[in-house]
């Protein structure tokens, strides 16, 4: 069976939406997207990546990932996003070591709604304070 890796940024990277998304807990390991920005999405309580050559956007690096769990994952990201293949660096600072560069999946906004994009920041502790409330409800 083929796994897969997924650069988690957004709502993903919390273990309760991975649960109610594929039926179980998720968590990963530190890792930065380069050349990308992450803001707001207008009118909405999640996050968005476009391209920005100077930015670069923090996250999870989420392993082990069935190819049914992908489907899953791109029926709760919707039309609004493309699952597509990136580069991250993993967050080996802690160990001295230098950052390791590794492929994997990431939901960017899709190009029809980049403008939806704001320049307000999308924080994971701003969504646990102000936008959890409607997002949990999604059901498998």
């Amino acid at each position: 069976m083929m796994l897969h890796n997924l650069f988690a940024y957004g709502t993903l990277q919390l273990p309760e939406i991975t649960e109610r998304v594929m039926g179980r807990a998720l968590q990963g390991e530190p890792a930065t997207l380069t050349g990308y920005r992450v803001g707001l999405v207008a009118r909405a309580n999640f996050p968005g990546i476009v391209p920005e050559a100077t930015a670069s956007v923090p996250g999870m690096l989420i392993s082990g990932i069935t190819q049914q769990e992908l489907v899953k994952l791109d029926q709760y990201e919707g039309e609004l996003y493309r699952r597509v293949r990136v580069q991250v660096l993993l967050d080996q600072m802690s160990c001295g070591a230098q950052p390791v560069a590794t492929k994997c999946w990431a939901y960017l906004i899709a190009y029809w709604a980049q403008d939806r994009v704001t320049a307000k920041p999308w924080t994971l502790d701003w969504y646990r304070q102000q936008g959890i409330k409607g997002r949990l409800t999604y059901r498998n």
